[in-house]
């Protein structure tokens, strides 16, 4: 009987004590649906992310006790970049907040800065990986002088079943970058600040 609870104590010990497993929140980029010419926005913008946002690692709730890691600027860049790139006439994306040369190169009339924020959780109690996400874009818009001309938020979320997730642990995370994507997309589309 004691080596039984010496057992089930280990094994809680392990569940609770739990580890972090590495993913991503790339999103399928192929989701994010192209704006029709005469519904983008006549003008060019920069994307900004800063080099600590882009190394960013966050960790969340995973399963079975455990956590994930992720970095979700790196992960979702390519994503923003196609967003802003269907919204706006021209994209370019920066190294720094003045970085003059660009910003005059490229004829830039706003710099877009994103923020995210995620969470995740696990209905699993066995198995590490995520069933649950949920990510959140704040994109300050600005002029080229650093005045604020628009917020736009999306939130996006993403779930899958445990069966799927034994083939891409990273699908849920994935999932809820995209729907967050394609609702900043049509929130930027939407902001009437954007088009003064």
């Amino acid at each position: 009987m004691y080596f039984i609870r010496i057992c089930v104590a280990s094994i809680a010990g392990l569940l609770l004590s739990g580890c972090a497993h590495n993913m991503n929140v790339k999103p399928d980029i192929e989701t994010i649906a192209a704006v029709a010419p005469d519904a983008r926005i006549a003008k060019n913008v920069g994307l900004y992310i800063s080099p600590e946002n882009r190394g960013k690692v966050v960790t969340s709730a995973g399963g079975g006790g455990d956590k994930v890691s992720y970095h979700p600027y790196a992960d979702m860049e390519t994503g923003l970049y196609k967003v802003l790139g269907n919204v706006f006439q021209n994209v370019t994306l920066l190294s720094s907040l003045s970085d003059v040369n660009s910003i005059s190169q490229h004829s830039l009339v706003f710099v877009a800065t994103p923020e995210i924020t995620t969470s995740s959780s696990s209905s699993g109690i066995f198995t590490w990986p995520a069933t649950d996400f949920t990510i959140g874009i704040s994109c300050k818009i600005t002029d080229v002088a650093g005045r604020t001309i628009a917020t736009v938020t999306s939130s996006g979320t993403g779930h899958a079943e445990s069966s799927e997730l034994m083939k891409d642990f990273s699908r849920a995370g994935e999932r809820a970058s995209a729907d967050a994507l394609q609702k900043l997309e049509a929130e930027l589309l939407k902001a009437p600040e954007l088009r003064r």
